[in-house]
């Protein structure tokens, strides 16, 4: 059982869990009530943060979730995906089954899509959110009942998400154009996609670092390092993509931003993308150089720190050998000009001495 057309975007805010059952045009809606459940006037507005890994897209949504009406709420597809599943840690450094904010979220989703299960809703966003997905295309002419089942539980959860932090913005910073491509087609549901991109040259060197696995430390498997050409191919195709699902939207509801512009003027990049969605910039009562993690779900393991100060990461322009800066420029040259990376060339620079140990020095 789940929400009937008439209430799908409807605006819900949350007293006491309880439920009212309301038969509407012969099918049974389960609406939760928050003393009372009024209609939304406008869509939800989603500000979907796309692009590879190792780009700053935690750090981003952190610096993102330090205004008011906006909540950061992570990589939200990881949630049904395996978050929830392996008891995965929240930024609250509690597990997410005993976080006092996403164990009522999922309590309420719960409610609704019985008797879906989590895990179900995963398996299909595994399936659904694939980079070039054929079926998409599809699904905007005749949706099947895979992809109605898709769009309805998503839209549950980013509701209830809102509802429970009574923020009128959601971040989700889950990366995947897919992702972003499927969220489009969901109504009730207004999304602002914003392309991060960081030199492809510093991923690829990010990405040849082993991490041990540490759950508590937010990184959930070991990381194995990647090849230069692995990620070359993926960084590549990755933002290819989102370029692609930026060209479906209005100008106004897509932006792009440089990792590189975002460390050197995290208020400046914060403010234009709360024009975009049509927020004012509130400066933090702590400052805006520094940010501080709240409920996002996976992503970087910076999330887990109690204080993040953003500083650059430049370590790649003198420690990768210059043969591989080479050879990444060679394979990904024409994405590389388009983003501005190839108009100067870093220059090799002495290694920068070590500093506060909670300044992110590689991003994830």
């Amino acid at each position: 059982m789940g929400l009937c057309e008439p209430h799908r975007n409807w605006s819900i805010e949350y007293t006491k869990d309880t439920l009212s059952q309301r038969q509407t045009s012969g099918k049974l809606c389960i609406c939760p009530q928050l003393g009372k459940a009024m209609p939304r006037q406008d869509p939800l507005k989603v500000i979907f943060i796309a692009g590879y890994g190792r780009s700053g897209t935690t750090l981003l949504d952190i610096a993102l979730g330090q205004q008011s009406g906006v909540f950061a709420a992570g990589e939200i597809t990881a949630l049904p995906r395996h978050v929830w599943r392996e008891r995965e840690f929240c930024a609250c450094r509690n597990q997410v089954d005993a976080c006092d904010f996403w164990r009522p979220v999922i309590d309420a989703w719960h409610h609704h899509q019985s008797p879906d299960t989590l895990d179900a809703h995963g398996r299909r966003a595994a399936r659904l959110e694939w980079l070039f997905d054929p079926r998409r295309l599809f699904a905007s002419i005749v949706a099947g009942k895979e992809t109605r089942a898709y769009r309805e539980g998503t839209s549950v959860l980013l509701h209830e998400i809102a509802a429970a932090s009574g923020a009128s913005v959601i971040v989700d910073s889950s990366k995947l154009p897919g992702r972003a491509s499927s969220l489009m087609s969901i109504k009730g549901i207004e999304v602002f996609v914003v392309h991060m991109v960081r030199d492809g040259r510093g991923v690829a060197w990010s990405m040849m670092k082993p991490y041990r696995r540490s759950v508590e430390a937010g990184i959930q498997k070991e990381l194995k390092p990647k090849p230069l050409w692995y990620t070359a191919a993926r960084w590549f195709a990755v933002n290819l993509g989102t370029e692609l699902v930026r060209a479906r939207l209005p100008r106004k509801r897509s932006m792009r931003v440089r990792y590189e512009d975002f460390v050197a003027d995290p208020e400046g990049t914060v403010r234009s993308i709360l024009a975009l969605v049509g927020q004012e910039y509130v400066s933090p009562d702590h400052g805006p150089e520094v940010m501080r993690p709240q409920h996002q779900i996976a992503g970087s393991r910076h999330r887990m720190q109690d204080e993040i100060t953003i500083n650059k990461d430049i370590g790649w322009t003198s420690q990768m050998p210059r043969w591989m800066q080479n050879v990444f420029t060679v394979l990904t040259a024409p994405l590389l000009v388009r983003y501005g990376y190839l108009a100067s060339v870093p220059k090799k620079q002495k290694p920068e001495r070590e500093s506060d140990p909670r300044i992110p020095r590689e991003v994830a």
